[in-house]
């Protein structure tokens, strides 16, 4: 490695991070399909070698950066979901505003798997996490997440909305409204949560 390139990729002392964060840049200015190892490699001023002592080729820096995705989404859902006095409604709203700011990562952390590893161990574990704080405010308790209905109804209904304002089905006016629109599915959560005394 030359001081150049020493000086330009490697001062930061995270490599993985920055290559990381180059693709989050490329994918919200190009997609998916704009981001490759040579242009992140560009993007973050380091040699075309340098992504491999990390990745082992796009698929898996796409893994990565979903992983990040999901991580961001927890962390900015958790204190909703641990605050009694937040909502399924609160969390929905905070989920799609996640969504909008981060339109290419959305898209890529729940496509088709055309970029990403389903199976990579690290992305899994991030994205169960993420739901399963869902599951905290629609699910009930001691059940499991991917097993109770709450948090699968609350996530699609969710999801949806998402999907409906980012392929302008739904009038843009209707961002104002998001929170009725969520408040909606309060009730049928409550009832669900509350079902058989628990």
């Amino acid at each position: 490695m030359n001081s150049k390139t020493q000086a330009r990729g490697y001062h930061h002392g995270d490599l993985r991070t920055a290559l990381i964060e180059a693709g989050l840049a490329l994918l919200e200015r190009e997609g998916p399909a704009g981001v490759s190892l040579r242009a992140v490699t560009r993007q973050a001023g380091v040699s075309q070698a340098a992504p491999y002592a990390h990745f082992a080729g796009k698929r898996e820096l796409m893994s990565a950066i979903a992983t990040v995705g999901f991580s961001r989404l927890r962390d900015l859902i958790a204190p909703l979901a641990s605050d009694p006095a937040r909502s399924i409604g609160d969390l929905g709203v905070a989920y799609i505003e996640f969504a909008k700011a981060n339109p290419g990562l959305y898209t890529l952390m729940f496509g088709s798997g055309e970029h990403i590893d389903s199976r990579d161990a690290h992305l899994s574990h991030a994205s169960r996490q993420a739901f399963e704080l869902l599951a905290t405010k629609a699910g009930r308790k001691g059940s499991s997440a991917v097993d109770d209905p709450g948090p699968i109804a609350a996530w699609s209904l969710v999801h949806g909305l998402v999907m409906l304002l980012m392929n302008e089905k739904i009038a843009p006016e209707m961002n104002e409204r998001l929170p009725e629109i969520l408040r909606l599915l309060e009730p049928g959560i409550a009832e669900h949560t509350h079902k058989g005394g628990v």
